[in-house]
């Protein structure tokens, strides 16, 4: 058994092993404790054997029944013995792998709120979620048992094959035969299993994220009846995680299976030699009982052994696929930066110089050396149609994307070199598609921010005119939000939003569409907020609407991923450009 366990634990599996570990540390008395069982109910096991064979062999046999009660009552407490630490033994390690699966859970998630957000641009959500749910609760479920149990079947197994030996050397051998062939089947088995639940996980994975996208997306879904194909769409993958988990089953069931049978023809052999011997005087009845009795004691753990072996693969396999959230790179300050940085980051100047970016090596540019320079109080605007590089230089102003090449910085320091929470404490980012969280309305301005009050909660709101409209609602600040705003309008929560920036009291406010499709009701508020954010802040504006753009001190005309243009409204409707070109659209649009 120890060679296989040697064979399970591969290098790959051992660092999985020692990273995931650390967690039991911090609860080592319950882990202690549990190993410290062991040894006792190994004893216990031991001593129970002996006294089975010694009322046998000098009581029973013999019809020796004088002092046979007191052998039976010392049976009954070493089992009760036994039985009790074996429960302490299952309670400790329970207790430990909880609490070491909680502090993952913790970790990871924590972890995961400062995942870069170009993480969340290429992953699924529902790929992340499957991983922090059900591939942590398949550790949670067998990971403790499975690889602590296995520790404690090999500490009793080998006991009682020592044991075994003291008692006849060669009926020992005899069952040992079946040693060697238990490894071999463990051994083809093992890899057989560890792809299977490979596979299971990732197809229950690709199920997750693509369930997950239907609800979110299910209005559209009915609008446009295509129910029937999501359906579908569902059901395939359904299938494909069915398929692999069945397969998954297939050689959990004939591991099983063949160590049963195996051990099966151990216990025929046994009784076999055992008959030969005792008819031959090699030795007692008592010792064939025994063996006998150790047989079932012995195979236990093997039995066991098979069935955590697939669910020691299972575990590894999760740990697998959790390892790829830790391995994940968080968003974080350059440690080789030296500069000292002052706290908080007064906002005097961004300068973008010659900044060219791709999302990645095998696609073409989509920002060409853009230069321009904003100052603390400027209002600058970028125009230009879907695809000209717009939000890309948004994304890189909020370090959602690295990478670029050029330079940009901020008060003359490298964006690079700045700490992202530095970053995001200056930049406040309003973006077209607002997320509104199932509570109330001052939760999704705060955002459960300790730091801010009540009193700042609605004085932000006032700023951009958002108390207008929630004063009228049921609770006023306490009414409670549908799972993103379905129970206001899209300008309603559009001045949501607003009032969360501005709440933040962030000095450099970048409306990246913010106002492109909002309800007639609140127009006019949304405008008048605009006007306050703009008469306050430094803004960079991403705008669809000639009212946002034309009082900009700045704008920047942009066309595949190049700035053709530069100048304020009047310059540029002079110039009679693409500018201008689209003003007369917007305002086509605006009289139509």
């Amino acid at each position: 058994m120890i060679k296989a366990i040697n064979n399970i634990f591969k290098t790959k599996d051992w660092q999985l092993l020692q990273r995931f570990g650390r967690y039991f540390v911090p609860h080592k008395k319950w882990f202690f404790f549990s190993i410290a069982s062991i040894p006792i109910t190994t004893v216990a096991g031991i001593l129970f054997l002996w006294l089975v064979e010694n009322i046998i062999d000098n009581y029973i046999v013999p019809g020796n029944f004088e002092g046979l009660k007191v052998q039976i009552l010392l049976l009954a407490a070493v089992l009760l013995l036994n039985l009790l630490f074996d429960g302490f033994y299952s309670y400790s390690f329970s207790k430990s792998g909880g609490l070491a699966i909680v502090d993952i859970r913790k970790e990871l998630f924590a972890k995961s709120l400062r995942f870069p957000l170009s993480y969340f641009d290429k992953k699924p959500i529902g790929v992340t979620l499957s991983r922090l749910t059900s591939d942590m609760e398949s550790i949670s479920e067998s990971f403790a048992a499975g690889i602590l149990g296995l520790l404690a079947d090999s500490i009793k197994t080998m006991a009682l094959v020592g044991y075994l030996f003291y008692l006849n050397w060669q009926l020992t051998l005899v069952l040992l035969l079946v040693v060697p062939l238990i490894i071999l089947v463990m051994r083809f088995l093992r890899k057989k299993i560890r792809v299977a639940y490979n596979n299971s996980r990732s197809s229950l994975a690709k199920s997750a994220a693509y369930l997950q996208e239907a609800l979110n997306g299910m209005k559209t879904v009915q609008l446009y009846a295509a129910e029937e194909e999501a359906l579908q769409k569902y059901d395939a993958l359904n299938k494909q995680y069915c398929d692999a988990q069945n397969n998954s089953n297939v050689y959990d069931s004939a591991l099983y299976s063949i160590v049963e049978g195996i051990t099966s023809v151990a216990t025929a052999l046994v009784i076999w030699y055992g008959a030969i011997q005792i008819w031959s005087d090699g030795f007692t009845m008592g010792v064939l009982i025994v063996f006998i009795t150790t047989l079932e004691r012995l195979f236990i753990p093997v039995k066991q052994f098979a069935q955590q072996m697939s669910t020691i693969q299972r575990a590894l396999s999760a740990l697998e696929h959790i390892s790829e959230l830790f391995e994940q790179e968080v968003e974080a300050p350059k440690e080789a930066n030296t500069q000292t940085i002052p706290e908080p980051l007064p906002l005097q100047e961004i300068v973008f110089d010659n900044v060219s970016f791709r999302y990645s090596e095998d696609t073409p540019d989509v920002l060409k050396n853009v230069s321009f320079t904003l100052k603390k109080g400027d209002r600058l605007a970028l125009v230009g149609t879907t695809g000209s590089g717009k939000s890309t230089i948004i994304k890189l102003l909020a370090k959602t994307y690295t990478g670029y090449r050029g330079s940009i910085k901020i008060n003359g320091i490298e964006l690079t070199d700045l700490p992202l929470a530095q970053v995001r404490e200056t930049i406040s980012v309003m973006q077209q598609d607002i997320f509104m969280f199932n509570n109330t309305i001052e939760f999704n301005i705060s955002l459960g921010r300790e730091a801010i009050t009540h009193e700042a909660v609605e004085q932000a709101a006032s700023f951009v005119f958002a108390n207008h409209f929630i004063n009228k609602l049921p609770g006023g600040y306490q009414f409670v939000v549908q799972d993103n705003g379905d129970n206001l309008s899209k300008g309603q929560a559009q001045l949501i939003s607003f009032a969360r920036a501005i709440c933040s009291n962030n000095e450099l406010i970048i409306l990246d569409e913010a106002t492109s499709a909002v309800d007639s009701v609140t127009e006019q508020y949304i405008q008048q907020a605009i006007a306050n954010i703009f008469s306050l802040k430094t803004v960079i504006a991403v705008a669809h609407r000639l009212s946002t753009i034309k009082n900009s001190d700045l704008i920047l005309v942009l066309e595949e991923g190049e700035i053709i243009e530069r100048g304020n409204h009047l310059e540029l409707i002079k110039q009679g450009g693409k500018y201008a070109q689209l003003v007369h659209q917007f305002e086509e649009e605006k009289t139509s």
